[in-house]
C-alpha cells in the first residue's frame, strides 16, 4: 500500500486531504508543521509527501530541502501545495527539489490525477533501476562461485577471499561508495528500457575495475555501487586502502570513457552532463548475511560503511571526484596524489574526519607486479578523467549556488512572506549591505541556532581580489577551533559568489562596551581572552593583521571572540602565492591600530598583532587611542616614531607591559602571545581573576 504523509497547518485542509486519500486506499499520516513532518518522514519513510508551503517554524521549502539532504529520503516523491497565482513559490519549490506542485483550491480529480502521474513516473524510473541492478547482480553471481559476498572469484586479477570466511565476520577494511550525480534528472529524459540499458552499460564498465582491484561484497543501491577491500590474506601484497584508491580512480576513468558511449547512444537528447562521485573510508567493517532460506545476501554494515557513503555524498558539494579519509591515506602507502583537503562532520562514532581529494596514484614496483599496471600505464589519462569529472561536478554545484545567492540580492523581507532558504538555513532579515557584500540574520534548521550569513557577489571586473580574500577568510578560520575565535558553520563558493555562515553575536562588538568605559579588571580579562585567541591562530600559522575593537565580538556570557579575518595572512602560504599579497608600501589594516612594520609595508609577523593588542589595551584603559593625526601620513608617522604614551597613574603598574607590546621594533616585543600571557600572570591583579 502506498503511504502518504500530509504536512499542512490548516486543520480543515489537512483533514480533508487525509479523508480523501484514505478513501482511495492510501495509507495516510498527518503532520501540522514542517518540523513534525520531517520527524515523521524520517521515522516512517513514506512513499509520498504532500506539503503546504507557508507553515510556522519550518516551511515547505525547508522541509523539501531537508528531505533531499537525507540519503534515506532523497527519492521520496514530494508534491507542494501553493496558491494559484504564486508562480514564484512554484518555481522555488521545484528548485528546492519538489517533484510537482498543486495549486489551491484544487478538486478531488486534480489531486488524484497529479498523484497518479507522479507515482507512475517515479515507479517507471525505479523499475528501470531495479531491472538493471538485478541484471548486473546476476552477472556477478555467475562470476562468483557462490553469492555476491565472499567466495573465491573467477577473475584473473582478483585477490581471493579467505578460505575460512564465515558469516558475521569483522574485518579491518576500506569501503568504497560510488554514485551517479543527479541520476533522477537524467533518467527522466529516458524511457524505462533506456534507463536499464544505460545502467547496465555503466555498471559493466565500473564494476570490472573494482573486481580487478580485489573489491568484494559488491552491492548495488539504485545507481550507486558499494565494495569492500580487505587485507584478507596474511601476505596480501597490496594494502586494501591502496587497492580501493586505485579502484576509485579507475571508476573515474571508466566513467570518462562511458561518456563516449552516451554521446553515441543518446546524442541530441539533452541529457545533463554525466559525472560520478566516489568516497572511501577505512576502519572496522562487519560482514553479515541477510535474508532467509535460499534468498540470502552478504552485505557490509557499520560506521565505516556509513562514513564512506557520507564522503561520497560530500564529494558533490566539494566539487571533487574521489574523496578519501585520512585513515585511507595513512594505510595506502606512498605515491598518493592529493588535491584539496578539508574536514567533514560524519554522524556516528566517526565525528569529524579529515579528508582529501585524490587525483592520482604513482605506481610502485609492487603495484606493477600484482595486477595494478594500469595505474602506471594510464596515469595521465586517469588524472585527466578525474579533472574533467570534477569540472563537471563543480560547474553544476557552482551554477546552483550562484542561482540561489543571486536571488538574495536586493530581496525585500516583508512580514508574512515565506523565508528565503540556503542550505539548511532560513534567512529572516538583512543586517547590513555595502558594496559587494550583504549580511543576513538566519536560523539553522536543525536546532534554530541564530547565525550570520555573509554573502559576496563579485563581478569579474572588480571583485576578483575580494572573492579571493573572502574565500581565504573561511580557509583560515576552518583550521582554528578555539573558544575565543568566531565559529564557522558552513560555506560555499562559486566563480563570482560566495557565502559564509558564522556565529551570531547579539551583543555586537567590543566598541559598544568600550564607549561606556571599562573597569581595569574587565580590561585585563578581555585582553587575556584576545591573547588566547592570538595564541591559537598564531599556532595555526595565521596573522590577523586587523586587530581592533570592531573585530572583537561579545557573547552573552561576557566572553569575547576574535572575528573578521578578511585581511588575515597565512604564515604557511608561499609569499608569491598569497591570496592577499601585500605590495611594498601598501597599508593593510585599520590605521589607528596597525603596527610600524605594517605602516611601512615591512614583514608582518605575530608580533604585529601584539602591537595592535597594545593599542587596544591603552584605549580600553584610558578611553582614547594612543595616537591620532590630522592626516593618514601623520598618523602613520606617529606609529613609527612617537614614544609609547604614558598610562594614568592608577594604571602605572601596566606601563611595562604596554611598553613591551608597543615597542617600535618587533624584536623588542613579547616573543609570542604565550609569553605575553605569562607576563600578565605575574601581575598581582591577574592572580585574582578567574581565567576563562
Amino acid at each position: 500500500m502506498t503511504s502518504i504523509l500530509v504536512v499542512e497547518d490548516d486543520d480543515a485542509i489537512r483533514g480533508n486531504l487525509a479523508r480523501l486519500l484514505r478513501m482511495e486506499g492510501y495509507e495516510v499520516t498527518v503532520a501540522t508543521n514542517g518540523i513534525e513532518g520531517l520527524e515523521r518522514a524520517r521515522a516512517l519513510r513514506p512513499d509520498v509527501v504532500i506539503s503546504d508551503i507557508n507553515m510556522p517554524g519550518m516551511d515547505g521549502f525547508a522541509l523539501v530541502e531537508a528531505l533531499r539532504a537525507d540519503a534515506a529520503l532523497q527519492t521520496t516523491v514530494v508534491m507542494m501545495l501553493t496558491a494559484l497565482d504564486d508562480r514564484a513559490s512554484m518555481r522555488r519549490g521545484m528548485r528546492s527539489g519538489a517533484d510537482d506542485y498543486l495549486a489551491k483550491p484544487f478538486t478531488r480529480t486534480e489531486l488524484l490525477d497529479a498523484l497518479d502521474a507522479l507515482l507512475k513516473k517515479r515507479g517507471r524510473i525505479e523499475l528501470s533501476i531495479h531491472s538493471a541492478v538485478q541484471a548486473r547482480e546476476e552477472h556477478l553471481r555467475r562470476a562468483f562461485t557462490a553469492s555476491l559476498g565472499g567466495q573465491p572469484l573467477t577473475h584473473p586479477a582478483a585477490l581471493d577471499a579467505p578460505a575460512d570466511a564465515v558469516p558475521d565476520q569483522v574485518l579491518q577494511a576500506t569501503v568504497l561508495f560510488s554514485d551517479i550525480r543527479n541520476f533522477t534528472s537524467l533518467a527522466e529524459k529516458l524511457s524505462s528500457a533506456e534507463v536499464a540499458e544505460l545502467l547496465t552499460q555503466y555498471f559493466e564498465r565500473t564494476s570490472d575495475p573494482v573486481l580487478r582491484h580485489g573489491g568484494r561484497h559488491l552491492k548495488f543501491v539504485g545507481d550507486g555501487l558499494m565494495a569492500v577491500f580487505a587485507d584478507t590474506m596474511a601476505d596480501a601484497p597490496i594494502a586494501a586502502a591502496r587497492r580501493g584508491l586505485a579502484a576509485g580512480l579507475a571508476i573515474a576513468l571508466a566513467t570518462h570513457e562511458f561518456r563516449s558511449w552516451l554521446d553515441e547512444r543518446f546524442g541530441g537528447r539533452g541529457l545533463p552532463a554525466f559525472a560520478v562521485g566516489v568516497g572511501l573510508h577505512a576502519g572496522e567493517v562487519t560482514i553479515c548475511r541477510i535474508g532467509a532460506g535460499d534468498v540470502r545476501e552478504t552485505t557490509a554494515i557499520g560506521d565505516t560503511v556509513n562514513a564512506a557513503a557520507r564522503l561520497q555524498g560530500a564529494s558533490k558539494e566539494l566539487g571533487w571526484t574521489v574523496v578519501a579519509s585520512s585513515a585511507v591515506l595513512q594505510e595506502a602507502g606512498e605515491g598518493v596524489e592529493t588535491g584539496g583537503m578539508t574536514s567533514l562532520e560524519v554522524r556516528g562514532r566517526n565525528g569529524w574526519l579529515d579528508v582529501a581529494e585524490i587525483v592520482g596514484l604513482a605506481a610502485t614496483n609492487a603495484d606493477l607486479e600484482h595486477g595494478m599496471a594500469a595505474v602506471a600505464e594510464r596515469a595521465d589519462e586517469i588524472r585527466r578523467a578525474v579533472e574533467i569529472n570534477s569540472e563537471i561536478t563543480a560547474r553544476a554545484v557552482k551554477g546552483a549556488l550562484r542561482s540561489k545567492l543571486s536571488t538574495l540580492r536586493g530581496h525585500q523581507f516583508q512580514p508574512g512572506d515565506a523565508p528565503l532558504r540556503l542550505k539548511g538555513f532560513r534567512l529572516t532579515r538583512k543586517l547590513a549591505s555595502g558594496g559587494m557584500t550583504e549580511v543576513y540574520l538566519a536560523q539553522r534548521d536543525d536546532d534554530g541556532l541564530p547565525v550570520v550569513l555573509k554573502v559576496l557577489e563579485a563581478s569579474a571586473e572588480r571583485g576578483g581580489a575580494n572573492l579571493a580574500r573572502f574565500i581565504q577568510e573561511y580557509a583560515l578560520l576552518s583550521r582554528v577551533d578555539h573558544a575565543h575565535v568566531i565559529r564557522i558553520y558552513d560555506q560555499g563558493f562559486s566563480d563570482d559568489h560566495a557565502y559564509i555562515a558564522m556565529e551570531y553575536f547579539e551583543r555586537g562588538d567590543l566598541r559598544s562596551e568600550l564607549r561606556g568605559g571599562m573597569a581595569r579588571e574587565r580590561v585585563l580579562d578581555v585582553v587575556r581572552q584576545i591573547a588566547l585567541a592570538l595564541e591559537a591562530i598564531h599556532a595555526g600559522g595565521i596573522i590577523h593583521r586587523d586587530l581592533k575593537p570592531e573585530n572583537v565580538m561579545l557573547r552573552p556570557d561576557g566572553s569575547v571572540a576574535l572575528a573578521d579575518f578578511g585581511v588575515a595572512k597565512s604564515l604557511l602560504q608561499d609569499e608569491a602565492l598569497a591570496l592577499t599579497q601585500t605590495r611594498h608600501g601598501e597599508v593593510v589594516g585599520t590605521p589607528f591600530y596597525l603596527s610600524p612594520e605594517q605602516a611601512t609595508g615591512g614583514a608582518i609577523t605575530p608580533a604585529s598583532d601584539l602591537y595592535s593588542l597594545g593599542v587596544m589595551l591603552y584605549e580600553m584603559l584610558t578611553g582614547s587611542r594612543p595616537y591620532s593625526g590630522e592626516t593618514l601620513d601623520l598618523l602613520l608617522a606617529r606609529h613609527l616614531t612617537a614614544p609609547v604614551p604614558q598610562l594614568p597613574q592608577e594604571f602605572a603598574g601596566l606601563q611595562p607591559v604596554l611598553d613591551k607590546l608597543m615597542a617600535k621594533r618587533p624584536a623588542d616585543r613579547y616573543a609570542s602571545a604565550r609569553e605575553f600571557l605569562a607576563a600578565l600572570d605575574e601581575l598581582p591583579l591577574l592572580r585574582t581573576l578567574a581565567t576563562r
